[in-house]
Parts: structure tokens; C-alpha cells; sequence
């Protein structure tokens, strides 16, 4: 609260809140007695409006009881005197930001090295979203090259794609209707099939619709990289197209179906090219998720069973087929099954996933079947259920912090979406710093989500052996992975390793950080010590980081309602700083030479430590059409309109087209 003399007016009371940030209000009282006035203004601050979804409240000290460990001392000694948090607990609470006085917390930055602060006296902690953000432009350039390879032909399991489906259109026999269904995606992929005049013109319908149905033919993520990339997007997506569900446009359903039953009849005949087919399509189910409706070798034995049945035989959310189906998630499945005749008034799509997952109801964790994708979403499932990490008897979280993991959450699985856009369905309707040597005080190098690099890790370990497995080592050791300029310059095989052991190297950094044994299966690490170096190295380095110059704002739809011909639409607008204060609320136990004895450091011994972390500013925006913004029409808007509800406002008016 301040006062200040100001000059005579009415009553003023304004109110402004931002998510995580406080509201602001400002009052000015008038004392009057004869001719003399006696003026006080006041400002003062109210918490903000609480986000959509389950209520979060503070952790309590007493569920807390990690045991003491007397070997698990830290390496770094302080003063001389040796620290062991075994039994500490870290109480992590994000202060509110004051706008009056916090001004440069509120801006909007295009990428993390942008938003860091130039203020000194300011530590600066690599958080969850900046470490996550450099590991987002690898997986984009591994996804990119993965994508280029399946489309040349350059993974020895399969031919390249287009090949694929020449070699299909082949075999089948004339006037088969899925002669010009295949011939519309060679089209797209610069090839050509002599067709018959009537067959001509059911390819052009096919590639007519195809083009006017901008949801499925405009490139968005990283696919506006090269015009390489752009035919990769367009063909993929003709490829998906799902049968039976009115999308591909021919003279009947049963003509429609029939294009189905001809491929699957050819897969049938020549089971070397069932053996590609197969190949192509599991490679991606693994590489994502798996699919969302049937492939088209599901045809093959299946007699008179109808689509329904065959899908329910094999799990397939949509009784459809599709020449390369989609890839399923959990969000999809749980907002189909929420909104099946479209979304009502008010509906938030992130606050139902939330709610779904910290319920229960839905589970993250991967099953046999799963790809990637939800390896690399479990990796987020403890910052929406701390109690389920590692370190959850080692951290204290104030519910100010745990609604900072929230937002982590709602921006980090909406840039693993973007990643993967290309396959996944959509729901539809129709260094550090020195240590500060003011006493004992958590000294953390990187924010404290021990977890969710441990999964991250894994998530990539399990990318890896897929892609050893089926791409073969000597392939990866020769594709480079893509950036929006070119080739980055070491091998997938060797930057694929690099970030499977940086990400181990932070959970060991953040595991010592808290006072806490890591626990990693037998041979799991070949040597610990050099995979926290390795990723030690890396911090150091960070001002330096081509990857965190990199522009990250990112946009992805999520449903789509066809009547009313309006996308909801998850996206990141931008990184600002927030703070984050690290105090024992359960102290550490330390020794030297002259006290050899563990013990409890007096309490005016102890500190906190404040930092500012890096966070990425999340919304959920419904949005006219049926077009998804690309990153380059998303940043222009940012970069015009700067500000996230100006942002958001020029999204709901359709302001980026």
C-alpha cells in the first residue's frame, strides 16, 4: 500500500487482472471540513481471478517426511561446510506481479533468449519451459527429417512414400475407383498415372476438394520450412483422408468403401508391398500414436464384417479407413467423448483435460501400444499431479507455484501437439549464477521438475530404440535434422543421444539440487558423472543457444465445429519472466571440520533463494473458418498487437488471415 498527494477528483476504482499477476486498484478519498481537503491515494492489490479448473491449495509440512540420508551430500561445498538435504523439504511459491511495479514481467517476447532479463542483480533460473524449448526445435528438425526421409525413400524398412503408392495404383485393376484417389496424392507429390478421361475428372474433384478444405491442405508448424516440406503436408494429409465418413467425395459411399476394399485387395496379392504398407503405417503409429480409425490392410480377411465391428476388434476410435490414419491422443479421445454434438458456450477444452487428469479419468501414462507423443505428454503428468513425482517428499509447493506448473503444462503439451500436427487426429463436431553467500539457501541450477526429466529422458530413449530398430543406426548417423535455415549440424544419431543424456544430466542436477537419490534402473546410465557434466556444460552455455533464439510462439487446433464453421485453437504468444521464491521450509543439515557432526543450521543461518524463470504464455481462442494460423501469420499478429488480450481479441476477430 502506498499514499501520495494527487490532484482533486471523484472516486476512482479500476481493477485489471491477468492470469498469475495481480490486480491492480487504485483509490482516491476526499476528507473535507470547511474550505480545507485533505487528499490520500491508495494502491492496493487483489489476487486474480482463479483459472478454469480444480481448485489447487497450498502443500501441507507435516505430509512431508523425506528420511536422512547421511551419504547423499552435495558436491558442491559451501564456505567448507558440507551440505546434505536428504531430509530438507524446499517450499516453491511464485510471488504475485505487481504491474505498477514489475512492468518488464508483463512483456511478451518472441523467444526465451529475448525475455531474459538484463538486470544483474536479478538470478536467472532455467526453467522447465526454456529447457523444454530448446528440446522443442530438435524434435521439430527430427520430425522434419524423419518426414523428408519417408517421403525419399531414404529409410531402408519401406520405400518412400510416393513409390508406395505408385507401385499400389499399379496392381489395380481398371476403372478401380481408387485409381484417381491415388492418383490425386501423386499429383500433389509431382507424379503422374495415365488416367482415363472420366478417371481425370474424379482425381480433380478429389484435388479440387482437397485444396478448398484449407483444415486439411494449408501447412502450419514447421512444414512452412521448405517447399519440400509443404508437398510432404499436403500429400500426408490427402493420404488421411478417412472413407466412409463423407470426406472422400466420389459418386457413392460404396464407391467410396470400395476404393478401400481394391487397396486392401492389392496389399492382399502381393504381400511384399503389404509388408511396406504395414511398415509405412506403424512406423508413424509409433512415432506418434496409434490410429484413430482403421488402415486400409484391415480389409484383408475381414468377410463381410462392417467398419464397425472391425474397428471395435481393433481398437480404433472411428469405424473409417484411411490410407494413412491419423494417429489418436488422449485429449482428442476425451473432448469427442465430451462434445459429440459440438462445444457448448463457455467450454474450455485445457480446463477439461486438466480436470480429467488430475480425476483420474484420464491416464497419461503409456500404454504397449503407444508412440512418442504420449511418452513425451506422461513427461508433463506431475505438473498436474506433483504427488506422483520422485520429488514430491522433497518439495513444498505453495499453490501460487502450482498454478505456474499449471500454465508450464497448458504451453508444453501444446508444443508437443504442434510437433506432431501433421498426424494427430482433431476432435471435431460434424549456468547458474554464484551463490549468493548470505547463509543456506536452496541453491538450485535449473527449476526443480525432477520427474518430468526423468520422463522426458526416457521419452527419447524410447524414440531412439524405434528409430535404431527400424531406420537402422548407419541412416541416422547420415540424416541431419532441419531448422527453418537448413540442416542442423551433427547427425540425428548424435544429437538424438545428446539430448536423451542432457535430459538425464538435468534430473541427476535437480535431484542433488533437492537432496534427493536418484533412482535409474540397473545400466540405464553408463556413467552419471559425465551425463550431469554434459549437462552442466550446457547450462553454461545458454546465452549462446542458437535453438533458444529461436522464435517459439506456435498455434495447433484442437476441434474444429464444421456447422458453424469455427476452430478452438491452442497457442503460445509468447515468453515473459516470473518469479520464483526457493526457501527450506524444512532446513538442510550441514558440518566442517571444526563441527564434523551433522546439524541443523540456526534459522537466521538460513535464506531463500529468488529467481526469475522463463514461462510461456498460453491461451485457448476460438477462432473463425476452419484454418489453423500458421507460426509466420500468428507472430505478425503478435508482434503488432503485443499484448495477450490484444493478441487474443485479433484471433477471435480472424485478424491473422
Amino acid at each position: 500500500m502506498s499514499d501520495s498527494r494527487s490532484v482533486a477528483g471523484p472516486l476512482v476504482l479500476t481493477v485489471a487482472a491477468v492470469a498469475g499477476i495481480a490486480a491492480l486498484a487504485g483509490a482516491v478519498i476526499f476528507f473535507g471540513l470547511g474550505s480545507d481537503t485533505y487528499e490520500v491515494e491508495y494502491t492496493t492489490y487483489g489476487k486474480p481471478e482463479p483459472p478454469p479448473g480444480p481448485t489447487l491449495e497450498n502443500d501441507r509440512l507435516e505430509d512431508k517426511n523425506p528420511e536422512f540420508d547421511a551419504e547423499l551430500i552435495d558436491s558442491r561445498p559451501l564456505d567448507g561446510w558440507d551440505v546434505n538435504a536428504s531430509a530438507a523439504v524446499i517450499r516453491l511459491h511464485c510471488p504475485m506481479i505487481k504491474p505498477d511495479q514489475d512492468p518488464g514481467l508483463l512483456e511478451l517476447h518472441a523467444s526465451y533468449s529475448a525475455a531474459e532479463s538484463k538486470d544483474e542483480t536479478q538470478h536467472a533460473l532455467p526453467s522447465a519451459n526454456l529447457i523444454d524449448g530448446a528440446n522443442k526445435q530438435f524434435d521439430d528438425g527430427l520430425f522434419a527429417a524423419l518426414e523428408v526421409a519417408t517421403f525419399r525413400g531414404s529409410i531402408a524398412a519401406f520405400p518412400a512414400v510416393p513409390q508406395l503408392v505408385q507401385q499400389i495404383a499399379q496392381k489395380l485393376p481398371s476403372e478401380s475407383p481408387a485409381r484417381p484417389f491415388l492418383a490425386a496424392a501423386l499429383s500433389l507429390a509431382g507424379q503422374e498415372i495415365e488416367l482415363t478421361a472420366d478417371e481425370q475428372a474424379a482425381c480433380d474433384r478429389y484435388l479440387a476438394d482437397f485444396k478448398s478444405d484449407e483444415s486439411r491442405s494449408k501447412p502450419i508448424s514447421f512444414y512452412n520450412w521448405t517447399e519440400e516440406l509443404q508437398t510432404i503436408w499436403r500429400v500426408y494429409r490427402f493420404l488421411q483422408t478417412e472413407m466412409s465418413a463423407g470426406v472422400a467425395k466420389v459418386k457413392s459411399p460404396a464407391d467410396e468403401l470400395q476404393i478401400a476394399r481394391d487397396i486392401a485387395a492389392v496389399l492382399e496379392a502381393d504381400p511384399k508391398l503389404r509388408e511396406s504398407y504395414t511398415a509405412a503405417t506403424g512406423f508413424y503409429m509409433s512415432l506418434t500414436n496409434p490410429a484413430s480409425c482403421l488402415s486400409m490392410d484391415a480389409l484383408i480377411g475381414a468377410g463381410d464384417r462392417s467398419l464397425t465391428e472391425l474397428a471395435e476388434e481393433r481398437g480404433a476410435r472411428r469405424a473409417t479407413i484411411a490410407f494413412l490414419p491419423p494417429s489418436t491422443s488422449r485429449e482428442t479421445e476425451l473432448f469427442s467423448s465430451l462434445f459429440p454434438r459440438g462445444l457448448p458456450s463457455g467450454a474450455n477444452l485445457m480446463a477439461e483435460m486438466i480436470a480429467a487428469v488430475r480425476s483420474g479419468r484420464v491416464d497419461l501414462a503409456p500404454g504397449e501400444n503407444d508412440g512418442w507423443y504420449q511418452h513425451q505428454v506422461f513427461a508433463l503428468e506431475t505438473m498436474l499431479l506433483p504427488s506422483k513425482g520422485q520429488e514430491e517428499q522433497k518439495l513444498l509447493l505453495n499453490k501460487s507455484y502450482k498454478e505456474r506448473l499449471v500454465q508450464a503444462f497448458k504451453a508444453l503439451v501444446t508444443k508437443r501437439r504442434e510437433t506432431h500436427v501433421r498426424g494427430t487426429d482433431v476432435a471435431t463436431t460434424s549456468e547458474a549464477a554464484p551463490f549468493n553467500k548470505l547463509g543456506f539457501r536452496p541453491r538450485l541450477r535449473i527449476e526443480p521438475c525432477v520427474t518430468y526429466y526423468l520422463r522426458t529422458a526416457r521419452a527419447y530413449g524410447f524414440v531412439q530404440n524405434f528409430l535404431a530398430s527400424v531406420v537402422g543406426d548407419d541412416t541416422l548417423a547420415e540424416l541431419h535434422g532441419l531448422t527453418t535455415d537448413g540442416a542442423r549440424e551433427s547427425s540425428l544419431k548424435d544429437e538424438l543421444e545428446s539430448v536423451r543424456q542432457r535430459a538425464y544430466g538435468f534430473y541427476l542436477i535437480s535431484c542433488e539440487d533437492i537432496g534427493l537419490r536418484p533412482e535409474l534402473a540397473e545400466g540405464e546410465l553408463a556413467d552419471p558423472r559425465l551425463t550431469k557434466q554434459l549437462a552442466l556444460n550446457w547450462l553454461m552455455t545458454l546465452s549462446s543457444n542458437l535453438d533458444l533464439k529461436r522464435d517459439t510462439r506456435v498455434a495447433v487446433p484442437i476441434h474444429q465445429d464444421r456447422r458453424q464453421r469455427q476452430t478452438r485453437i491452442w497457442v503460445t504468444l509468447g515468453v515473459r519472466q516470473t518469479k520464483l521464491t526457493a526457501t527450506y521450509a524444512r532446513p538442510p543439515m550441514v558440518r566442517n571440520e571444526e563441527e564434523p557432526d551433522w546439524k541443523t543450521p540456526q534459522s537466521y543461518q538460513l535464506n531463500s533463494g529468488n529467481f526469475l524463470i522463463a514461462v510461456d504464455e498460453f491461451a485457448e481462442v476460438t477462432i473463425p473458418g476452419l484454418t489453423c494460423p500458421n507460426r509466420k501469420e500468428l507472430r505478425k499478429l503478435c508482434d503488432e498487437k503485443k499484448t495477450k488480450e490484444a493478441i487474443v481479441e485479433a484471433l477471435q476477430n480472424g485478424e491473422w488471415k
